[in-house]
């Protein structure tokens, strides 16, 4: 089942999609909230286009497993995606995925390295892979 990563964030939203079989990855072109006022609505554009079977969703979590503000807020962002995508929603804890990002970004062009939406695209690559493993 194909499955449609996401790293929310209060400036910009990473994307990522898995192949059908779920095994292959890649990052899709970051919402830019200041730019997109309607990010839902560029949200459900690609669900449509790409055709998902799910949402995965990255929830920050305190360092004892514990939810925090943001987490509420991604709770209702998630939600109000669910309702009008009709798409089961799932979460992983995504703690320190934005980190492993800025260093797996660290051997790339200088360029690419500033960029903070490939950050945030490789984050919700790495929502993906966790959610992958975690249920294998």
């Amino acid at each position: 089942m194909k499955l449609l990563g996401i790293d929310y964030g209060r400036r910009r939203i990473g994307l990522a999609i898995t192949d059908q079989d779920g095994a292959g990855i890649r990052g899709l072109p970051t919402v830019d909230r200041n730019k997109t006022p309607d990010s839902i609505q560029v949200i459900l554009s690609i669900i449509a286009r790409e055709k998902p079977g799910a949402l995965v969703v990255g929830l920050p979590l305190d360092f004892l497993d514990n939810e925090t503000d943001m987490s509420k807020e991604v709770r209702v962002f998630a939600d109000e995606l669910k309702v009008k995508s009709g798409l089961e929603i799932h979460f992983v804890d995504e703690s320190f995925l934005s980190v492993r990002a800025q260093e797996l970004l660290r051997f790339r062009k200088k360029k690419e390295r500033r960029d903070k939406g490939s950050v945030d695209r490789l984050s919700a690559c790495l929502i993906l892979e966790q959610f992958r493993e975690s249920n294998q």
